[in-house]
């Protein structure tokens, strides 16, 4: 299929791009980065786009998207949170999603949209992305019957989340409070970003808590207490 992912250059994005590109999908990626990936090796090929998703006029014209994968996004903390995290991801949909090729879209949001555990500006972010994608669910199955989800991870292990999991008093208190003892990988979000568009073909509509029992604990939100916000 004709996938395209948002925020490969790392984390999730760049394990979705590579396990896609393993599964023989020819595989594009936008972000504000460059790529590091190298589809040498792989079934798939890929094509790597540099582009500011908050910015819809650099988006690059690219047809017949049959998956889109929301994945690109920002913890400032700040109100950039509100304009790349969903101001961005629904400049993304508008352009790619709603044509006759689509077959899934998917929106990677966050466990702290259900929750409230994060900065406000990024529980707003993400909230919004859930809501955003009940709509587009809608739209999308009346007009294409294609299926559109939300992915609401938990604590995976990404360089956006450098400052806990680098931290070895900040982690422990993670730990103490994390029923599975242990966070999420990159590879794992991989699969099931894959899984929730290539292969699912009935669900939709459906924000999924994958957060290994995290909501279950109350304030888990824990940060460097210089760089958490002091008030809402």
């Amino acid at each position: 299929m004709k996938v395209l992912i948002t925020g490969t250059a790392s984390g999730i994005g760049y394990e979705t791009a590579l396990l896609f590109l393993k599964n023989g999908h020819d595989v594009f990626g936008i972000d504000i980065n460059p790529t590091a990936i190298n589809p040498a090796g792989f079934s798939g090929k890929y094509t790597h786009f540099k582009a500011d998703i908050s910015v819809p006029e650099s988006l690059p014209e690219i047809d017949g998207i049959q998956i889109l994968i929301n994945n690109a996004g920002i913890q400032s903390g700040t109100d950039s949170d509100i304009k790349v995290n969903l101001l961005g991801t629904m400049a993304v949909t508008k352009k790619y999603a709603f044509q006759k090729e689509i077959k899934s879209v998917l929106f990677i949001s966050s466990v702290s949209a259900m929750s409230g555990n994060e900065f406000p500006e990024y529980v707003v972010s993400k909230a919004g992305i859930n809501g955003y994608m009940k709509n587009c669910a809608i739209l999308l199955a009346n007009k294409y019957r294609a299926t559109c989800n939300a992915l609401c991870f938990g604590g995976v292990l990404t360089e956006l989340n450098n400052p806990v999991t680098k931290d070895e008093k900040l982690w422990q208190k993670i730990m103490d409070v994390t029923p599975l003892k242990r966070w999420a990988t990159a590879e794992e979000a991989a699969k099931w970003c894959h899984f929730m568009t290539a292969e699912n073909t009935f669900c939709t509509g459906q924000a999924i808590d994958i957060s290994g029992g995290e909501r279950n604990c109350m304030d888990l939100f824990v940060w460097p207490e210089e760089e958490k916000p002091l008030e809402n």
